[in-house]
């Protein structure tokens, strides 16, 4: 007949067997919700939607856009634009006073649009930038040169075949960093109209992204034109591939500053 000792070992034997099941079951979950969240973590695609040649018209309907969407974008500003008109000047204070935009240097004069002579002058492309970054009083040492698709970044460059390569390195020599794109969102030079509608976009925005065809694997930069807007928000093409793209859980808008260095 068993003791009250050999009662009381038994229970407590059983009680550490049922506790270090449960301490086991628990660990294990812990680990399977880490493990999910470092999958969830790895998987996420970045997209940086980047606007060049503002302000133009158009700027205050993007401006409209970003606001109502309250997603991040970044703008390549052109200073002689924004002193243009009091019009112009206005759409860049609305950039500026929008939370969700971040602006950045597209140059003063944006080459006067003669890119072989703007470049054969690497010394004037530096001032032209200087210039529009202190007019503009942009925070960043962020450059998107002029008609070019140019990157330098830490130690990973990339030039576009033309001219401005020893400009774009001087730049990068005297602290800037410089941000070419992946994909074009193309647009009529007449009336500044979108050429691939919102479906090829987000198809090849898509295709970018699944095969890893972009200057960094997982993140693409689009370049966009702020002339292609000039409709209210609600009609926006722009509108619908923020919508489309949202759809997808992994895809997160960032500014460019926030692209990875390496």
């Amino acid at each position: 007949m068993p003791t009250k000792t050999n009662k009381k070992n038994g229970i407590f034997i059983l009680l550490t067997t049922l506790l270090f099941i449960t301490a086991s079951s628990c660990q294990s979950q812990q680990t399977k919700n880490i493990n999910a969240g470092t999958t969830a973590l790895t998987a996420l695609k970045y997209i940086y939607l980047t606007f060049d040649d503002g302000p133009l018209n158009g700027s205050e309907n993007i401006d409209s856009v970003i606001l109502a969407e309250r997603l991040k974008i970044s703008v390549f500003l052109v200073g002689e634009h924004a002193e243009k008109s009091k019009i112009l000047g206005n759409y860049y204070k609305m950039y500026e006073q929008n939370p969700f935009v971040e602006s950045y240097n597209h140059s003063f004069t944006h080459a006067n649009n003669k890119y072989a002579l703007f470049y054969s002058n690497p010394p004037n492309v530096l001032a032209d930038i200087l210039k529009n970054e202190q007019l503009l009083n942009l925070r960043y040492k962020i450059v998107r040169l002029p008609g070019r698709n140019m990157w330098r970044i830490g130690d990973r460059k990339r030039d576009d075949g033309v001219s401005g390569s020893v400009a774009a390195d001087l730049l990068a020599k005297n602290g800037y960093k410089l941000y070419g794109w992946d994909l074009e969102w193309r647009h009529n030079g007449k009336d500044g109209t979108p050429i691939q509608s919102v479906d090829e976009m987000t198809k090849e925005i898509d295709s970018r992204l699944e095969t890893g065809n972009s200057f960094t694997k997982d993140h693409v930069v689009i370049l966009i034109h702020d002339e292609m807007f000039q409709k209210k928000w609600e009609e926006s093409e722009l509108k619908q591939l923020i919508e489309r793209l949202r759809l997808h859980p992994n895809y997160v808008f960032e500014q460019i500053r926030f692209y990875p260095n390496k």
